[in-house]
């Protein structure tokens, strides 16, 4: 099942993103990431709530957060039957980005990407999957 939806209309710094954009778009061959972005629309994003810019240490924009529980906060628009996160930005399957990927917190920095590191990654293809994307594969690699 494919689904689209309308780019969110929030970018926490639009110089930046815009100016980091179309240096991405200059580039002939993108990371595979950056023509997907269904992770970003199939999971939730879950995450302990120090990771919080409103924490000393913290990297997260907070108000592109909701309160999950007592221990966890979750970025806003994951938490739902179909979720699409608030900082994700662009056309899945087509140019993504994300408009706090500096500030991004520790289970976006560590999904694992299928065959980025030479191993599949069912949960990547999962995500794919639901987006109507074919799986990456080693050759997804070789460009880039």
């Amino acid at each position: 099942m494919s689904r689209k939806y309308d780019t969110p209309n929030f970018s926490l710094d639009s110089r930046r993103t815009n100016r980091n954009t179309a240096t991405i778009m200059q580039n002939e061959t993108l990371h595979p990431c950056l023509t997907c972005g269904a992770c970003c629309a199939y999971f939730r994003a879950s995450f302990y709530w120090a990771e919080g810019n409103d924490v000393e240490g913290g990297t997260v924009p907070v108000e592109l957060t909701e309160k999950l529980n007592d221990f966890m906060r979750v970025m806003k628009g994951t938490n739902s039957p179909t979720p699409r996160c608030i900082a994700l930005q662009g056309t899945i399957g087509e140019r993504i980005w994300c408009s706090v990927y500096e500030q991004r917190s520790s289970v976006c920095r560590e999904f694992p990407v299928a065959w980025e590191n030479g191993e599949p990654h069912d949960r990547c293809d999962k995500a794919r999957a639901a987006w109507g994307l074919p799986p990456l594969t080693p050759d997804s690699w070789k460009s880039v």
